[in-house]
């Protein structure tokens, strides 16, 4: 069955959101006091959802990595970091292919909720779907955040489904919801060799191109 609900990833996926990531999480350091982590540790923030981040690398309870967490996000917002990301080539002509003809696209992502919209909105990318998701207390996770955009779009069954995301994060959480996965490994979570390892992927993307190949591909 060709497939006719496309779900994305945001980071690492439509857009490369990677040097406002890192820029504020440095000034957060900063604001915080607290000694910088290494690049390379800095970078497996991207993808993952914040708060666990924060936990993991920084060794913070609960409670106070979701205050860094806040602080972090006004740092991205309020000091202009959410500008400094770039979005990727074929992201808009794949979006406009799918609505010639006649599927459908939503965003579903860890990224907090208010700030999928936010991020998007730089490129006013926003209405080009049919429903956004991000992580919230009703969907804390990535299987939720798809189903979440399945329920708001009254779409029925998962056969015709596909996500494409950057991470181990998207494609269990497609397996988990009973949808197809493509894997991108121009993003951020699959640069170590065996990170795909386990996931069921209906197709692998080298590049954003081959992302609008296997949409055209539906329509034949």
């Amino acid at each position: 069955m060709a497939y006719r609900l496309f779900l994305f990833d945001l980071d690492g996926t439509l857009v490369d959101t990677s040097p406002g990531i890192l820029e504020a999480l440095r000034r957060m350091e900063q604001e915080v006091g607290v000694e910088p982590l290494p690049p390379k540790t800095l970078e497996k923030f991207i993808g993952p959802p914040l708060e666990w981040s924060m936990e993991t690398y920084y060794g913070l309870e609960p409670r106070e990595a979701k205050a860094w967490a806040e602080i972090y996000r006004r740092i991205y917002t309020e000091e202009n970091c959410i500008a400094k990301s770039r979005l990727y080539p074929y992201i808009r002509e794949t979006l406009a292919l799918i609505r010639e003809k006649g599927g459908k696209c939503a965003v579903a992502s860890l990224k907090i909720d208010r700030m999928v919209a936010a991020t998007l909105n730089v490129y006013d990318l926003a209405p080009e779907f049919d429903a956004l998701v991000g992580r919230s207390e009703a969907c804390p996770t990535k299987a939720d955040t798809i189903r979440e955009a399945m329920r708001l779009l009254d779409w029925q069954g998962t056969a015709d489904v596909v996500l494409f995301g950057d991470s181990r994060y998207d494609g269990e959480g497609a397996m988990e919801a009973g949808v197809a996965f493509v894997p991108l490994t121009y993003g951020f979570g699959f640069a170590e060799e065996g990170s795909m390892e386990g996931l069921d992927c209906a197709a692998i993307a080298r590049e954003p191109q081959d992302v609008y190949r296997f949409v055209r591909e539906q329509f034949k």
